[in-house]
This record gives structure tokens, C-alpha cells and sequence, in this order.
């Protein structure tokens, strides 16, 4: 081929690529002096009719595609035939595909996935506008030209989609494709249905290319019909799952793209690059606060000069400060929302499985906050703004901030509730020390990557957080010199700043084993939760808890080195391994594990979900994501957790204080994380009581009590409503492990593993 002749005008020069559909050259354009790209498609050997119809087809194709026109679209310049194969002639882009990128890296940058992501819905925009739907978008249709933040996205392949689709579905042509026409790993659930779909059909390709750009592998892998499983009926694992420091807002975004129904993605591609660019678009640093208007210095009026007599002098007059000169008072911050309509979703964690839709009009500037005050105090919490890393001067209050993720405010819910929890535990405990706690509470909201400069400048009184504050935690600065974070929802801490409430894995993993062999006589478990826990060499996770109590723990031989877990291959793993049971830590986790749970049903091997499977900082969106999945486990199956489930009766016997008197937080206690939320709140409260300690002299500056407060907690020990609490090594001990099983297509709470083993 290397030297011929399309049409006596293009002549082929090096070969680009080949795939199932044809070949892509390197060619000269001899009339216009210039280097193009040539696309040389299959060649149509049917019969006469269906030749001409095909090509007939192709050429109404490439009108349209050379009708667009975009930067984001790589231009189609002209069209042919070479024998019986159709060509187009496209400009000659320099660059890579997303698919040799990703081929290359692996996951890509944020910011990088959004600005290629926001290039492709641009050039959609152009071709819905047109009436062109390109069908085919995959991250080897799009090419990235120029480097780092000057680098572009462009479509490819305009034209040719729906001329391919006619070849591949027209059951009189020969072809090689499978019905429906398409890249399965990006197909919406319509095209499944075999229904025409329209601009939104592209604009789910654009939430799979999203995701696999921020995970490094398409939202659902596996062979084409458990794929088109999954995209019909399954939930792709939110990408903060597998990528921790991404935000909920891109989390929502991606499923919002890729909603099952058409009618809960985005209208159109120019909506959805308004979504994209509004999360691409960080929150802007706050407007400092205005210096307060001082009076003009006095002016004191002259002396009057003496009378010949002995008079006395009069008064010396100072004018006043005019009354607007007078500070104003302050008044709280608060975050404006626009909120569209909201399908189910989640995150958030790790990630927003469900639909759910993300705000309209991009990432408002600052945190969001709610203030109030535990006593009436007028004061915010802010005392003197220091300089950052320098000593404040002494506040009268300090301020303890209740961290909550972006978007779980449910109508201004959880901020609210999370802000009463904390404040009855803080009445506990001055009633405990006897003595007043100066802390204010504020309920701070956060996008992910929130810098703890940001933070101390809008609360520089802030001495500690508590609640869920994963998104603060992960964010890429040095926390450790700024503030002690008491983490309500996930296990593991961080040296120097971040505490844990919640049992460790490795914890989990010990208390279920006992579990297991006592009520179950389980010898042998086949752990699924991580591919290569075996040769983790910290030793920290699930199943070496399981092995340190005794059971032999395997891995699944099908997850290692594979993201391509098949039922049967899975079912000949455990045909091999024949365990006892099976733990699971999510059910869709994806690359495969999705396969898990159906192959093992009907075996009559027992299954168990685990600790990363939920958390103490879920919200109604959540439990409804995880209600749907949990249909997929047979009656029998257990669930080890680490947080207290509001909706069970609570056991007076192992947890007396949970059966308070108290009507109110009784009331509070009705919520999700309530419980493990006032119990952090006893301990920091505890710790800044011993900082502070008789409260006799000078309060200590915001800086220096911040100091001294992640140090304390370390040595604090305090009684909560779900037991003794005690750190070490930043992670709370002791910690409570509940055992539920499904009964019924619902579960059951059997107790904690320590009252139920002994």
C-alpha cells in the first residue's frame, strides 16, 4: 500500500494504525501540497445493491462530517472510493489518542481529564447543533494535541459511525461486528435496546471516557455480555473510590453523564460542559474580610485665650466618630446554591453510585459553613486573624469545626443535625469537667483539596475538626502544623494531625474470623476486598486479620494480574479453592468483582460483605445505592460494620447510654454517624479541657491550643455512647464490630462480635 495512489491525488505514506474497521495513513495531498490523514474502511464485498447502498451511505456520512465545524472535531477535507473500500481524507492531527495516554499513564491528572473531557463536549455541541450524533465515543476517537495545559482534545471519526453501524447491523451484509455497532465499554443502555438515542447517547461515552481517565480503566470491564449487563443495570464504582482525593462534585458529574435514563444526564453536550467546567473551576480563595472603619483621629478644640480675669478654662471638646464610621456587625457566611433536580447518587465514597445531580451554576467561592454558637455567644469563634503559622492573639472562644462533604447537606440537613449532635456532646462535657468549654461550633462543607490556609483565614479560631473530613485529610497540603482532625468515618489516621474513630480493616478482619469459626466453623476464606492483600506488606488489611485469628485466607487466583474476572473463571477458582466462605468489601467495585457474589451463589458457600462497605458518614442517597445492591446477596449472608446502624434497636445491655433519657438526643441519635459524632466530640472536648485547664490567667492563642491539642489526644481517654475511648497511634482502640444477617431481603442485627463470641 506504502506509495499508492488514492484518486491520483493522495499518496499513501506511512501507516498510522489498522483496527477492525480499516486502516489510517500518513498521505500527501499532491493537488494541495499538504499532509493528510487517510481512513481506508473495510471494503464492502457484498452484493451489488447492498455495496451501493453502503457506499451511497458513507458519502451522506462524510458531507455531514465535512460540514462541521469545530477545533474540537478534526475536519474532514474530502471523501472516495479505492476499488470497493471508502476512504476519507481528515486533517492530520500530531498527538495521541486518550487510548494510547492511557495506554501509556495509566489515569490521567484532574485537571487534564476535565479540560480533554470539556474539549469533546464542545465539539459535541457543534454536531448535536447540526444533527449529527457520533455514536462511537471511546478513548481511541479522541486526539490530544500540544502539551500540559495548552494541550486540546479533538473528535475523530465523524461520519463514520453510523456508515459502520449500518454494515455491522444489516443482517445481509457480511461483517465482524456484534449487534448493537459500537465500543460496548462505552455504550449507553438505549443503544442496547436497539433505540436510536440521540445527542445524550454521546454524552454517556463521555461520562465512561471521564471515569476512565480518572481510574485508569473503563467504569466496566469484562467479556461484552457481562458489560452490557452491567450498563443496563449496574452502578459504576464512584471514582473516589479508587482515587481518594477526587471530590464528590466529580463524582456526581461522572454519573450524572452516565445516568441509565436519558432524561437524568445532562440536556445537552453545552450543559454538560457547564457541569464540567464548573468542577474544573476550584473554589476561589474568600474576599478578605473589609478592615474596619476607624474614627478620624480627634481634633480637640483650641483654648480660648485667657480673660484679663481669673476665669477658669473651658473644657476641651473632641468630636465624636460619626456613626457610619462604626465597624459593622458581623454576620455569617453562607454558601449560595443552586440545586437541580437530584435522582439518586453517591461519593461520595468512594465513592456517589447513584444518579445525582450536581450544581448548576459551578463551585461557589469559599466553604460553605453554618455558625451558631453553644451559649449565645455573639462572638464567631475567630478571635485576632493571626498571620499563618504565628501565635494569635488569646480568643475569648475558640471554634471546632464539623466537616461534612460537598452536596450532603440534603437540604440543609446534615449540616444542621451534625451541628446539634456536637453541641449536646459538648454540654456532656462541661457538665463532666464542670467548668465551661469556650468552643463555638461551625459546620464547614468541603469541595476536596481545601487548603488549611483557606481554612484558618475564614476561622482562624478553629482549633480542631471532627465528623467527615476525608476530603479535607486527602487534600495536598501539610495538615500537620494546622490542625487535629477527629475522623468519624474511616479507620486509619495520619500521623500528627488526623485521628480515627472507626475499628481499623485489620481489626475487623480479626473480630470476624471469630465470628466465623465460633458460629460458623469456618477453617478456609476465599478474601476478595483487595487482588493483591497477600503480599501487602504492611499486613494491615482484612484478611490478615483473618489469618492472625486463625483461618486460612486465600485470595482469589482470578483477580491477580487480571481486570477481567469472568463468572466461570471465578466459579473454577472456587471449585479449586472450595472455602467456607467468601468476604467481600464492596459489591461493586468493578475490573470484575461485580462477578463475585453471582458466582457464588447457589454454591452454598457463605458470603459476607465488610467494613469498607458502608461507613458511619453514609446519607439517604447511600442507603438506598446500597439497598439496591444488596439484592444481589442470598438470605443467609452476613455484613461486619464498624458504626452504629440507627434503624436497629439499640442494644441497652452492651451500649446503655444509647438508651439515654435524654428526649432530644434521643432524637439526634435517629441519624446516620450521630453516635460516633458526639462520642468525637467527648474526646476533643476532653482534650481541650486539659489544654486549657483550670482556665486561670491568659487563654492560650488559637495557634498554640491547636499545638497542643493534637498532641493531647493522644493521651485522652473518655466514655462515649458507644463505649471506652482511647488512641494510640492516632487510631481509636477497642472499637466495636456489629454482626448483621440477611433475613428476608433484609438485615438483621445479631449484636457485636464481642458479646456474640464472648
Amino acid at each position: 500500500m506504502r506509495g499508492r495512489r488514492l484518486d491520483n491525488r493522495y499518496e499513501l505514506i506511512e501507516l498510522l494504525g489498522s483496527g477492525g474497521m480499516g486502516e489510517v495513513w500518513r498521505a500527501r495531498d499532491e493537488e494541495l501540497d499538504r499532509e493528510v490523514a487517510v481512513k481506508i474502511l473495510l471494503a464492502a464485498r457484498d452484493d451489488d445493491a447492498n455495496r451501493d447502498e453502503a457506499l451511497a451511505r458513507f458519502r451522506r456520512e462524510a458531507r455531514v462530517a465535512a460540514s462541521l465545524d469545530s477545533p474540537h472535531i478534526v475536519a474532514v477535507h474530502d471523501h472516495g472510493t479505492d476499488g470497493e473500500s471508502p476512504y476519507l481524507v481528515m486533517a492530520l492531527v500530531e498527538g495521541r489518542t486518550l487510548e494510547e495516554i492511557l495506554r501509556d499513564s495509566g489515569r490521567v491528572p484532574v485537571e487534564d481529564a476535565l479540560r480533554w473531557i470539556g474539549d469533546v463536549c464542545r465539539g459535541l455541541s457543534a454536531a448535536h447543533s447540526a444533527g449529527v450524533v457520533h455514536r462511537d465515543i471511546k478513548p481511541a476517537n479522541v486526539m490530544v494535541t500540544g502539551e500540559g495545559a495548552a494541550s486540546v482534545a479533538k473528535i475523530v471519526d465523524f461520519g463514520i459511525a453510523k456508515f459502520t453501524e449500518f454494515r455491522a447491523t444489516d443482517p445481509r451484509l457480511t461483517h465482524t461486528g456484534q449487534l448493537p455497532f459500537g465500543s460496548v465499554q462505552y455504550m449507553a443502555p438505549e443503544r442496547f435496546h436497539q433505540r436510536r438515542g440521540d445527542g445524550r447517547t454521546d454524552l454517556y461515552a463521555v461520562g465512561c471516557v471521564l471515569y476512565e481517565l480518572l481510574v485508569g480503566r473503563p467504569p466496566f470491564v469484562g467479556d461484552a455480555a457481562g458489560i452490557m449487563y452491567n450498563h443496563l443495570h449496574d452502578e459504576p464504582l464512584r471514582p473516589s473510590r479508587a482515587r481518594t482525593e477526587l471530590a464528590p462534585a466529580v463524582d456526581r458529574l461522572v454519573l450524572d453523564l452516565m445516568a441509565k435514563d436519558p432524561d437524568d444526564r445532562p440536556a445537552d453536550a453545552e450543559a454538560a460542559l457547564t457541569r464540567i467546567e464548573a468542577v474544573a473551576q476550584p473554589p476561589a480563595p474568600p474576599a478578605p474580610a473589609p478592615a474596619p472603619v476607624t474614627a478620624p483621629p480627634p481634633t480637640p478644640t483650641p483654648t480660648p485665650a485667657p480673660a484679663p480675669a481669673p476665669t477658669p478654662a473651658p473644657a476641651v471638646v473632641r468630636e465624636s466618630a460619626p456613626e457610619d464610621a462604626k465597624p459593622p456587625a458581623p454576620t455569617p457566611q453562607r454558601v449560595s446554591k443552586e440545586v437541580a433536580k437530584q435522582p439518586p447518587r453517591r461519593s461520595r465514597r468512594t465513592p456517589v453510585f447513584a444518579t445525582a445531580a450536581l450544581l448548576a451554576v459551578g463551585i461557589p467561592a469559599g466553604i460553605g459553613l453554618g455558625m451558631s454558637s453553644s451559649d449565645g455567644d455573639d462572638g464567631d469563634g475567630r478571635g485576632q486573624a493571626p498571620a499563618i503559622g504565628k501565635t494569635s492573639a488569646a480568643p475569648t472562644t475558640y471554634t471546632l469545626g464539623v466537616g461534612y462533604a460537598w452536596g450532603e447537606d440534603e437540604d440543609g440537613q446534615v449540616p444542621e443535625i451534625r451541628t446539634q449532635v456536637v453541641k449536646a456532646a459538648l454540654k456532656e462535657a462541661e457538665r463532666r469537667a464542670k467548668r465551661k468549654i469556650p468552643v463555638d461550633v461551625v459546620a464547614v462543607e468541603d469541595y476536596g483539596q481545601t487548603p488549611a490556609e483557606r481554612l484558618l483565614e475564614q476561622h482562624p479560631g478553629m482549633i480542631a475538626m471532627v465528623g467527615d473530613i476525608g476530603d479535607f485529610a486527602s487534600a495536598k497540603v501539610d495538615w500537620s502544623p494546622r490542625m487535629a482532625m477527629v475522623d468519624t468515618c474511616r479507620d486509619g489516621g495520619r500521623p500528627d494531625y488526623e485521628y480515627a474513630l472507626p475499628a481499623t480493616e485489620f481489626e475487623v478482619g480479626r473480630q470476624a474470623a471469630r465470628y466465623l469459626k465460633g458460629a460458623y466453623d469456618v477453617g478456609k476464606v476465599v478474601e476478595t476486598s483487595d487482588s493483591y492483600w497477600d503480599t501487602d506488606t504492611d499486613k494491615d488489611t482484612f484478611g490478615h486479620g483473618l489469618r492472625a485469628a486463625g483461618l486460612t485466607a486465600l485470595p482469589l487466583p482470578s483477580q491477580k494480574g487480571s481486570d477481567d474476572m469472568t463468572k466461570s473463571g471465578i466459579a473454577a477458582d472456587l471449585d479449586t479453592s472450595r472455602p467456607d466462605a467468601v468476604t467481600v468489601a464492596d459489591l461493586r467495585a468493578g475490573g470484575g468483582e461485580e462477578n463475585i457474589v453471582p458466582a457464588v451463589r447457589g454454591r452454598g458457600t457463605l458470603i459476607a460483605v465488610h467494613a469498607s462497605y458502608a461507613s458511619a458518614c453514609d446519607v439517604s442517597d447511600d442507603f438506598e445505592m446500597f439497598a439496591r445492591q444488596d439484592k444481589q446477596l442470598p438470605d443467609g449472608s452476613l455484613r461486619f460494620r464498624t458504626f452504629n446502624v440507627e434503624a436497629q434497636k439499640p442494644d441497652c445491655t452492651v451500649f446503655p447510654k444509647l438508651c439515654t433519657d435524654d428526649a432530644e438526643l434521643r432524637k439526634l441519635l435517629k441519624y446516620r454517624g450521630t453516635a460516633e459524632l458526639y462520642d468525637a466530640t467527648l474526646a476533643v472536648a476532653a482534650g481541650i479541657d486539659q489544654v486549657l485547664g483550670d482556665g486561670d490567667g491568659e487563654r492560650p492563642g488559637a495557634d498554640s491550643t491547636r499545638t497542643q491539642l493534637r498532641a493531647t489526644l493522644e493521651t485522652v481517654e473518655t466514655d462515649g455512647l458507644l463505649g471506652h475511648y482511647g488512641f494510640k497511634g492516632h487510631q481509636a482502640q477497642n472499637r466495636p464490630v456489629w454482626v448483621d444477617r440477611l433475613v428476608g431481603g433484609k438485615w438483621k442485627q445479631l449484636g457485636t462480635v464481642e458479646r456474640l463470641t464472648g
